[in-house]
């Protein structure tokens, strides 16, 4: 298993090499899974190295990421030949390789170099086009709608290439094995005789898979090297949909250069919460998607790898929260626009945003409120705040309307998905099949405790936006509606005994008897009484309820359903939230800390210096013995190992950095100023440059416990 080196590259365009379960990852080319917006191909090309046309074996000695880019480097059995190969994908997406090969024998040496692929048959047959080939595609995963798509494979640097001629054959076992081509056993490489579509076979077997590819011989005199450069060219073509990036800088062509000069460089004692920042900002520079290609109307960023290679609503607050911190708004207005603006015509907000189709989006709840306010801080914009007001005034129409049509003050859950806390017994409490709900369809009622608390920070916040625009009569409704939903869930959802909020059914107008995690959102508002806050806390600190060695678990230890290793009902799931840590709502119950330490209560800053210790430590991969800071779904609140079998190591739910910059770091942006506001004690020494407040950047340092603020 190779999953503690695993590889990431990433341009900030649609396309994204991140394999979940990469098993070729130091094969020269990109022969593990790819993404092109949310859709998976199984590899994008393998480059085969020939001698006479058997291929050479190569074996890498050596890999290092830099700047974004993979370097590898390769050698035969009797070292006299090295092959290094630079591999990236590009800001307008392209997946390359450039492979150096060094001759250190004292003879010439003559090599064929074969850049290959394979494709289905049911498709456009593979255009051969003289020194390049063109494959056109519908990809699709899952139910989610195709993806059209043009990719050019071609050797661009030189004149010299040639295209192999395209052939079916039966069976494949998805290794980047040479071997098995069709071209292998063949006196010579075969070109085709012109530059036309191949012919498909008759009758089409449905085992068989087209391999195609472009070659090159190289000449490689004594002691000395060439280089040449590979490349797929991903293009976005179809109904109504034609996108051409331009070209990147040709000395930063993933732009990650570009990208990390826009983002604050952090410096800690802490060298897991520094390693936590610098993962959560390459994680940024990989999923970021820019926009003007169908529904992607605004720059993005996707909520992960694999499946969620997409934005999506769930992620979307928590990002605005990550992303406030790059010098550039673009990314965090571009998130806010493009929710509000694809709206459905009901006002719902889509749960996920795609390129060709907005049918079958779903939806989930999210906190928005509480992510444009903390993005509003920092890069205050009234402008972006008239353009998104109507659209999230349409919004809380349809929640008081769909979800709340009672008038209650309190928010509907209708499945187990949109809410986005599947396999957990705050459902399955009031109806015993809700677990095996397959759509986003409605099943069951539940006035949930999270999305409650949601939908307060957004109307609460709206109130204040609304009088900011001087728009009044708008402001005193969000006025009027967050001082229902205060009183009502103070009142309603709050149990007495067990110390925590809780659901309600709708039906029997009770409580449900379930203590959650989410249970706890409350803490960052001013919903709880002083009393209710002090019975949050002591819930919370309980060992027999959420305080595990690695807190805090989604469901309380004393619940019959509670499981540490993500068994549901007999099975692990990819997505349990029985008892799982899931870094989302370590990051909420974080901000709730926060917001009682700031107000001088000690049992909770107490209770956030270990939480955030703990937090830190799971994300920076020590519990896994991994080098490397990457975010996972979820952990084991038991030892903090990561769930790993999901292979979704890029996931962006949660604020982490965030959570670290005010924590850690002790300072907080409010009211247009950077202030210095510690919420912990034994602060460690940082420095970060590049804060941005406004149009203007500071650097903020602490050493000696003393913090110290100038003009970057």
């Amino acid at each position: 298993m190779n999953q503690n080196t695993k590889i990431a590259l990433g341009g900030g365009g649609f396309c994204l090499y991140a394999p979940r379960f990469p098993r070729f990852q130091l094969t020269p080319g990109f022969a593990d899974e790819c993404l092109i917006f949310n859709a998976q191909m199984p590899r994008m090309f393998v480059l085969s190295l020939l001698k006479g046309g058997v291929p050479v074996t190569l074996s890498p000695v050596k890999h290092e990421m830099k700047n974004g880019c993979l370097d590898v480097d390769y050698v035969t059995a009797d070292k006299t030949l090295k092959v290094t190969e630079h591999r990236f994908v590009s800001s307008d997406d392209r997946f390359v390789s450039v492979l150096t090969v060094e001759n250190s024998s004292k003879e010439n040496r003559e090599f064929d170099i074969v850049m290959w692929t394979t494709t289905d048959v049911e498709g456009e047959p593979v255009s051969h086009e003289g020194d390049s080939f063109r494959l056109r595609r519908q990809i699709q995963t899952h139910d989610f709608p195709p993806v059209p798509i043009e990719i050019v494979y071609s050797n661009p640097d030189s004149k010299g290439a040639r295209c192999l001629q395209a052939f079916f054959a039966e069976g494949n076992s998805g290794r980047p094995d040479y071997e098995e081509t069709p071209w292998y056993d063949r006196a010579a490489l075969p070109v085709p005789r012109a530059k036309k579509p191949m012919v498909k076979p008759s009758p089409i077997l449905p085992s068989a898979h087209c391999y195609c590819g472009v070659f090159r011989t190289v000449t490689v005199e004594a002691g000395k090297s060439v280089t040449h450069r590979f490349e797929a060219n991903v293009l976005f073509k179809g109904k109504g949909l034609n996108y051409r990036p331009r070209r990147p800088d040709p000395k930063d062509e993933n732009s990650h250069g570009s990208f990390m000069d826009r983002a604050p460089r952090f410096s800690c004692d802490d060298k897991a919460a520094e390693a936590v920042v610098r993962g959560r900002l390459e994680a940024l520079h990989l999923l970021r998607m820019p926009g003007g290609v169908g529904s992607l109307s605004h720059p993005s960023v996707a909520e992960g790898n694999g499946v969620f290679h997409e934005p999506i609503a769930f992620s979307a607050p928590a990002i605005l929260r990550e992303v406030r911190w790059l010098a550039d708004a673009t990314l965090g207005r571009g998130i806010l626009r493009l929710f509000f603006d694809n709206l459905r015509q009901n006002g719902m907000v889509p749960g996920r945003v795609y390129m060709t189709s907005m049918t079958g989006t779903d939806f989930y709840h999210a906190d928005w409120g509480g992510g444009f306010e903390s993005f509003d801080d920092v890069h205050p914009d009234r402008n972006l705040k008239r353009q998104v007001i109507m659209g999230m005034q349409r919004y809380t129409k349809w929640l008081a309307n769909n979800r709340d049509p009672e008038g209650s003050g309190l928010t509907d859950v209708c499945n187990h998905f949109e809410a986005g806390q599947e396999f957990s017994r705050l459902y399955t409490i009031i109806d015993e099949k809700a677990d095996r709900a397959e759509e986003f369809t409605e099943q069951f009622r539940l006035k949930g405790i999270d999305v409650s608390v949601m939908r307060y920070r957004m109307v609460k916040f709206l109130s204040r936006v609304a009088d900011e625009i001087q728009e009044k009569a708008m402001a005193n409704r969000f006025i009027a509606a967050s001082e229902v939903i205060q009183d009502t869930i103070r009142k309603k959802m709050w149990d007495e005994n067990a110390g925590i909020f809780m659901d309600m059914d709708p039906k029997t107008r009770r409580r449900t008897g379930v203590k959650a995690a989410v249970g706890f959102y409350p803490l960052a508002t001013d919903i709880p009484t002083p009393k209710q806050v002090d019975a949050l806390l002591a819930t919370l600190g309980d060992r027999k309820e959420f305080w595990t060695k690695y807190p805090v678990p989604s469901l309380a230890i004393s619940d019959p359903f509670f499981d540490a290793d993500g068994q549901w009902k007999g099975t692990r799931r990819h997505c349990p939230w029985n008892g799982r840590v899931w870094p989302m709502i370590n990051s909420h119950v974080i901000e709730g800390l926060c917001y009682h330490a700031e107000r001088g209560n000690k049992v909770a800053g107490k209770l956030l210096k270990e939480l955030m210790k703990k937090t830190v430590e799971m994300a920076s991969g020590e519990p896994d013995g991994v080098h490397g800071s990457r975010v996972f779904e979820h952990y084991h609140p038991l030892n903090g190992r990561s769930s790993r079998y999901r292979g979704v190591d890029w996931y962006m739910h949660a604020f982490l950095m965030d959570n670290i910059f005010r924590v850690l770091c002790g300072f907080v942006i409010r009211f247009g100023q950077i202030q210095d506001d510690p919420v912990i004690d034994d602060m460690p020494d940082f420095k970060l440059a590049g804060v941005p407040l406004g149009n203007k950047l500071f650097h903020v340092e602490r050493k000696h416990g003393k913090l110290k603020i100038t003009s970057d």
